[in-house]
């Protein structure tokens, strides 16, 4: 609730509650209610999924009226399509799924998300390598809503958004430890995001 809150106050456009047992910052439907139902109305709220089964999915996005759902495993484009048109679809990819314009012409969403498989992320390989990053910049020109993730933090953040991305998604590398957020690195970041000196 602090961290969510402390968010909302600094600026934070989204707030994402992981609803995936194999992550170390799953949160429990219920307990992300508390949360949600304290947030102002312009907060997106967004639920992250990884290989869930549907009916799950949006037993807990109409719970919670979640906003977007973002889905990171191997979800189809059919099971990404298959979701009601008030929520918004974000789709992760990772550098297998290059070239990622035919992927995404396979795969329509409301925005995609670059991100590093958590496996590779303990390789330390944390940041997106400069070839993914030159068809991000490709996919901005065509207009494609592109959210940069992965190994984000204050010292990088700029270097994210100068490649001008529809968003900047954070978690790691704002917090103290996993879970739990560092507030005065949220402050710096959501500043550098936004362009404030």
């Amino acid at each position: 609730m602090e961290d969510a809150l402390a968010a909302e106050n600094l600026g934070a456009d989204a707030l994402g509650f992981i609803f995936t047992l194999k992550s170390p910052r799953y949160i429990k439907p219920a307990e992300a209610k508390k949360i949600i139902d304290k947030l102002g109305p312009f907060t997106a709220k967004c639920g992250v999924f990884m290989d869930q089964d549907r009916d799950e999915v949006l037993e807990t996005a109409s719970l919670l009226d979640l906003d977007v759902l973002q889905f990171h495993g191997e979800e189809s484009a059919a099971y990404c399509k298959s979701f009601p048109v008030r929520f918004n679809i974000v789709k992760v990819l990772f550098p297998k799924d290059a070239p990622f314009a035919n992927t995404i012409s396979r795969c329509r969403a409301d925005a995609y998300l670059f991100d590093i498989k958590q496996e590779e992320k303990r390789d330390a390989k944390k940041v997106l390598s400069s070839e993914v990053k030159k068809e991000i910049a490709a996919l901005v020109k065509n207009n494609e809503r592109v959210i940069i993730s992965s190994g984000l933090t204050v010292e990088n953040a700029a270097d994210a958004v100068k490649l001008n991305p529809y968003a900047v998604d954070v978690a790691s590398g704002i917090e103290q430890f996993i879970g739990k957020k560092d507030h005065a690195k949220m402050e710096q970041f959501i500043k550098i995001v936004k362009g404030v000196s």
